[in-house]
């Protein structure tokens, strides 16, 4: 005789809204949309994520301000405050400007202009004016952010040639992904020589390697770096105060090189002197401050659910009335675990969906395809994984309360305290702490513990941008025995103990 489905099908439906679903979802949310604030926020501390560059122009005693604000994904930004200071920091004048702005005020003396300062939604950031040089009777001002363009060494200003120049240029390199190659070029240029300042003039884009020179005279060694010859692949025609353009960066070579059509000037843009937006992002996330905030409570919901679909109905006898039906207990087991893992994979997708779109809006820039795949598949296996645990422990122990008390005490010892025993452990086997012996110790013994196990997952996201040392004996074989073992081993466990009782 066939048996019926239907109470099975019952018992999965019922077991899977009876906790709470559309609450732990939307927990879930409100997690993504908070880590990617919190994550802003703790770049704004060592990054400046409000930035302005811009050309001032002094004649007759007036001054002119042509200038672009933008964050740190290179967006404009409207609404901010542009304030100019003088050598003693008082202001000289003050507007509120959109992306692209320009405007007019009267001064005694182009000396008296030190910096400028711009605010915008309660965070600041100030740029040192300098000289870019002389037209007639105009000085040439300009300021612009020092990590988002070139080093000192390479300069941060372009002038056109020849002993008397009437077209300068402030250019500004915003890279965004380094392993892509995704950039933001902006070019603010003024001509002096005409009524309405509008350049007319092109420039070469191309890309160049640094080749290193080793020579030794046997007591010293000396290493020369020159670049490689260039080679020109692209050509930008400037016709505007301010030209923005999305490129994509040749991530096979060492520096962006651009040549003014007419010389040999250039400017060059070292890869290694910018900063990428989409790696302050990421590692700001994976840092203990953000991440760990939210993965440090994620668990709890688990073990609530294990509690939930386990271990309160078992205490009570409520699983012996279902058991009564034409269900077996490999069945209600099985149903009951794919309900919580059922959980378990909403949630992270939400939470991943939430971050990307959350991070999309505050920061301007995805996390792509790649870490956020990553991202889920760490976050699921860490819950899968300590829900398995709280399950198997539900399972075996007939008390409620005896399994909310061992279930804390392990939540309390893989969670609070882990990092104490990873701290001792690396004490005693010399592993000092911040060092690479004391990471690949961390990493060792995540494999230990069912919530860290997706540690070794997120490493492939600090590999990936470059924000760990390779560790050689990390590789997809050991990170996924590790995982099965910790969600395979508890749940065939907790179904033997089960059947038993």
């Amino acid at each position: 005789m066939r048996r019926s489905l239907a109470p099975i099908i019952y018992d999965f439906r019922r077991s899977f809204f009876r906790v709470s679903t559309l609450v732990l979802l939307f927990v879930f949310i409100v997690a993504g949309i908070g880590l990617s604030y919190l994550s802003y926020t703790m770049i704004y501390g060592s990054v400046p994520t409000i930035r302005t560059m811009g050309v001032i122009i002094i004649g007759d005693h007036n001054a002119t301000v042509y200038g672009v604000a933008y964050d740190l994904a290179g967006r404009e930004i409207s609404g901010a405050t542009i304030t100019l200071l003088n050598k003693t920091g008082r202001t000289i004048t003050e507007e509120k400007v959109g992306g692209f702005y320009h405007f007019s005020f009267k001064t005694r003396d182009h000396m008296e202009i030190a910096g400028v300062k711009i605010m915008y939604n309660g965070r600041e950031t100030e740029e040192r004016v300098m000289t870019i040089g002389f037209h007639g009777n105009n000085t040439i001002l300009y300021y612009a952010p020092f990590n988002s363009a070139f080093t000192i060494e390479n300069g941060d200003v372009m002038a056109a040639p020849g002993t008397n120049p009437q077209v300068f240029a402030v250019i500004s390199l915003i890279l965004l992904d380094k392993t892509r190659g995704d950039a933001v070029l902006q070019i603010l240029s003024i001509n002096t020589s005409s009524t309405s300042l509008k350049p007319c003039y092109e420039l070469l884009l191309g890309y160049a390697k640094y080749n290193t020179t080793v020579m030794s005279t046997g007591i010293v060694t000396s290493y020369t770096t020159r670049l490689s010859n260039c080679t020109y692949y692209e050509t930008l025609r400037i016709h505007s105060i301010l030209f923005r353009q999305e490129i994509k960066l040749d991530t096979r070579m060492d520096a962006l090189v651009l040549r003014y059509d007419r010389t040999n000037m250039t400017l060059t843009i070292d890869y290694s002197a910018l900063q990428p937006a989409r790696s302050f992002m990421i590692g700001s996330m994976l840092s203990s401050g953000a991440l760990t905030i939210f993965v440090n409570f994620f668990p709890i919901a688990f073990l609530y659910l294990a509690y939930v679909l386990m271990s309160k109905p078992r205490s009570s006898g409520a699983l012996e009335f279902i058991l009564a039906r034409p269900v077996t207990k490999w069945d209600l087991y099985l149903t009951r675990y794919a309900s919580g893992i059922l959980v378990a994979l909403a949630s992270s997708a939400v939470f991943v969906v939430t971050l990307n779109l959350s991070s999309a809006l505050i920061w301007g820039v995805l996390l792509g395809a790649q870490p956020s795949i990553t991202m889920f598949l760490a976050v699921l296996v860490s819950l899968t994984a300590w829900y398995s645990f709280c399950y198997m422990l539900a399972s075996s122990i007939r008390s409620s309360s005896r399994y909310l008390a061992l279930s804390i005490v392990f939540y309390l010892l893989f969670m609070m305290f882990w990092s104490l025993i990873v701290f001792l452990v690396g004490m005693y086997s010399g592993a000092i702490a911040g060092s690479e012996s004391f990471t690949e110790l961390s990493y060792r013994l995540s494999m230990l513990n069912p919530i860290k196990v997706g540690d070794l997952i997120i490493y492939y996201i600090r590999e990936f941008f470059g924000l760990v040392k390779p560790i050689h004996w990390i590789n997809p074989g050991i990170v996924a025995v590790a995982s099965l073992a910790w969600i395979v081993v508890p749940f065939i466990i907790g179904y033997l103990l089960f059947r038993r009782d």
